[in-house]
């Protein structure tokens, strides 16, 4: 009997460890997924596979798809799997461990199931915001070899222009400046500005996830400045275990300014940083473990510096008196200044549970700016800090909240280059604490509230001429918006904004959307109220422009405000979407530049009433398979008028096109992008002074300049996993404005180059 005890004892203790050690073995099962394309069966390569977990809302591990659309990976626990690729629409499914299956991809051309939050502060598809709202999706800037903002938003967007003006860049925006357009990262404000416009080259195009546009006045949500549009850059959210990216752009010379034996000279330093390299450098690392998310992006960037000749000269036909001016052909350049810049980012997240996660990032930015004025030794050169803190809560499906700190602080130096010091004379700095809170009411009722304070601080000597002076202002907001769905064709959407401004009291700021969707159509209809307080320099500054003119504050100016209109028309079937939107903006107390004693005083001051309307027409058709067009019209009007012409610079048309060609190979893929940015005839009115019987008058006499475009092609080559190389060609015939003027191209014509970018973990992966 003992012999047999002892054999079923141990029958029962192998039985308890194969038990047992089954749970280990499933608790690291492999799974194998493949991706196919829904209606033609081809492999769907570099989409991104997320695994989260059920039990604690952690993301435990995540990878891209190869050349075949598979994927073999380690699944600890069951889990959700998230399947997502640009061009597609998102598909999740719950998996358990040793899972082996095909999931298929429902092409989304247009991405209108691509999740958005810039317009209603929510997770949205795009196809169900209620405000038209424009996004630039990764894939597209990538295969583009896009090195900064002006081109991405120039390319994408019709009745966007980046103007020079003096030594930096103005944007403009359906007729409206950088003052009414509000550039975010992320959901957060930037510091540093001239004339509203922020330095566009701290923008890295390397790391945008995507660009959301929402047009239109959106005080309610973001607060001042946001009266004319909100361009949203998100960075990229990076799923795989561990990655690291290099990336690399060289362009070729806009112009060779001096001979290699004057930059070996007793002045070869500064001729040698005016013909730095067309160049930029930009590598990425990171890792997801454990619930622990880490991303650091280092960037090096250097441009030319490079002259610009006038062809024509100036004829001044004044109207009254009646009186032409021939002026000599300016035969003096236009500088363009070179630059060199590096920056380096850091974010860590922390998934604590499924409910709450911890998030924190820093940055630092420095850039010169190299110009061709020799005599003082010296050049521009700005700095950036950057930091904050998002703690976020979501303890089931009814609602979400966030907290978050940014704070960052920009400033401008005066280089002196032989002692290598940098004198300050401008610092700005933001520091905007918030709280915002998602909450769903029932199934059919969304909520948004937030409280928000926002705190400024500018130190300058464009107060009081010689010395560094300091203002400050600060804002306390409460903010809410409320959707409601009424069946699944009509959405309404209220919101308002009550805040307090430290200098000017009290504000309120209301909108109001509706959307209806009749298949294959979709209506929206938008009311939106904007708001933006007078800058600290519109209102105290007292500075000497080169003892040319003064530009004066006001400390008597009002905030000024608009009332936004607008209705569109969306068509989507089959391979057409399009829309049309039409809009008008009524501003009140808008605050404007003017003119003093003989031009020797340009004061800000606020206009009664002015108004801009407007049309755009967009559409995106897929001829063929491998053949994608789109295309986009816009139309300003600025009612701002003397004797019938306009006063306004902005050209009322500009247009733009792009076709895409397609070809997909298992190993290697290509994308052919051909575009054309048309800005139309300007045709305005503008003054100078004339001197007649030994007096100065101010005279009008009218401008036009001619229409243009610039082409631009791209070719894109996705080579194995892991390497993309693109080989493009900027203005592609050449065009440069006969007159160089503050609101005329400035390019130098046509440019070549190439990018390269290495995925170093997809490397790693398909050799090993």
């Amino acid at each position: 009997m003992l012999p047999s005890r002892r054999i079923m004892l141990l029958k029962n203790l192998t039985a308890i460890l194969f038990f047992l050690t089954s749970f280990l073995f499933v608790g690291g099962q492999d799974i194998h997924l493949r991706v196919l394309d829904k209606e033609s069966g081809a492999p769907v390569t570099e989409a991104s596979i997320v695994l989260e977990s059920i039990a604690s809302g952690r993301q435990t591990s995540g990878g891209i798809t190869d050349s075949q659309g598979q994927l073999t990976m380690k699944m600890d626990e069951r889990s959700v799997v998230h399947i997502s690729c640009i061009g597609y629409s998102t598909l999740s499914a719950e998996l358990s461990p040793g899972f082996e299956g095909v999931f298929y991809l429902e092409a989304d051309p247009f991405q209108l199931e691509q999740v958005v939050v810039t317009a209603t502060r929510t997770e949205k598809a795009l196809k169900d915001v209620p405000v038209l709202t424009n996004l630039i999706s990764s894939r597209h800037i990538e295969s583009g070899g896009y090195d900064n903002i002006t081109g991405i938003l120039e390319t994408e967007l019709p009745g966007l222009e980046f103007q020079r003006h003096g030594t930096s860049m103005d944007v403009e925006m359906q007729g409206l400046g950088g003052r009414n357009i509000l550039f975010l990262v992320d959901g957060e404000r930037l510091a540093g500005e001239t004339r509203g416009n922020v330095d566009y080259h701290r923008l890295n195009s390397m790391d945008i996830g995507r660009i959301e546009v929402v047009r239109g006045a959106s005080s309610a949500l973001y607060g001042s400045q946001a009266m004319g549009a909100v361009v949203n850059i998100i960075s990229k959210e990076r799923r795989e275990k561990v990655f690291a990216d290099l990336s690399m752009k060289y362009s070729s010379f806009h112009m060779r300014d001096f001979t290699e034996q004057e930059k070996k000279a007793e002045n070869g330093a500064f001729y040698r940083k005016l013909d730095l390299p067309n160049l930029n450098l930009d590598a990425t690392a990171g890792f997801n473990w454990k619930g622990l998310r880490s991303k650091t992006n280092l960037s090096f960037r250097s441009l030319d510096a490079y002259r610009l000749y006038n062809r024509d000269s100036v004829v001044k036909e004044f109207q009254s008196p009646d009186t032409t001016v021939y002026e000599e052909l300016d035969t003096d350049p236009v500088e363009i200044e070179g630059h060199a810049s590096m920056s380096i980012a850091q974010n860590l997240r922390y998934t604590i549970s499924k409910a709450l996660y911890l998030e924190a990032y820093g940055g630092y930015y420095k850039r010169h700016k190299y110009d061709y004025y020799q005599i003082d030794k010296m050049h521009a050169y700005f700095d950036d800090w950057n930091y904050g803190f998002r703690a976020g809560w979501s303890p089931g499906e009814t609602g979400s909240l966030q907290f978050s700190l940014h704070s960052d602080t920009y400033n401008k130096y005066e280089y002196r280059e032989a002692l290598g010091l940098a004198d300050l004379d401008y610092r700005n700095s933001y520091v905007n604490p918030k709280v915002v809170g998602n909450f769903r009411l029932g199934k059919k009722q969304e909520l948004v509230a937030g409280l928000e304070y926002l705190y400024e601080s500018l130190l300058t000597d464009m107060f009081v001429y010689g010395e560094l002076i300091s203002k400050r202002a600060s804002s306390t907001v409460a903010f809410f918006q409320d959707e409601l769905s009424l069946g699944s064709h009509v959405t309404i959407s209220a919101g308002m904004r009550l805040g307090r401004h430290t200098a000017f009291g009290p504000y309120l700021t209301p909108k109001v959307s509706a959307m209806f969707k009749w298949a294959p159509l979709t209506f929206r209809l938008n009311y939106a109220a904007g708001y933006r307080s007078p800058s600290l320099k519109e209102l105290y500054m007292n500075w000497n422009h080169l003892d040319m003119f003064m530009i004066m504050g006001n400390r008597e100016l009002q905030p000024e405000s608009n009332n936004y209109y607008s209705f569109s028309v969306e068509f989507t079937r089959g391979r057409l979407n399009a829309s049309l939107n039409s809009y008008m903006n009524l501003f009140r107390d808008k605050i404007e530049g003017r003119w003093e004693d003989d031009q020797t005083i340009y004061r800000y001051t606020n206009v009664s009433e002015s108004s801009l309307s407007g049309a755009d027409f967009q559409f995106r058709f897929r001829l063929a398979n491998p053949l994608f067009l789109k295309a986009a019209y816009a139309y300003v009007n600025d009612a701002n008028r003397k004797d019938g012409v306009r006063l306004s610079s902005v050209s009322p048309h500009s247009a733009n096109m792009q076709l895409e060609y397609r070809f997909r190979r298992p190993n290697y893929q290509l994308n052919a992008k051909l575009s054309c940015r048309y800005i139309g005839a300007k045709d305005f009115l503008t003054s100078n002074n004339l001197e007649i019987d030994g007096e100065e008058v101010e005279a009008w006499y009218p401008v036009h300049y001619d229409a243009y475009s610039v082409w631009r092609l791209a070719l894109d080559h996705r080579i194995r996993r892991g390497i993309n190389l693109v080989l493009g060609v900027e203005n592609l015939f050449g065009y440069s404005a006969p007159i160089v003027t503050f609101n005329s191209s400035i390019s130098p014509g046509r440019s070549w180059f190439l990018q390269l970018r290495l995925g170093l973990n997809h490397l790693w992966n398909s050799t090993h």
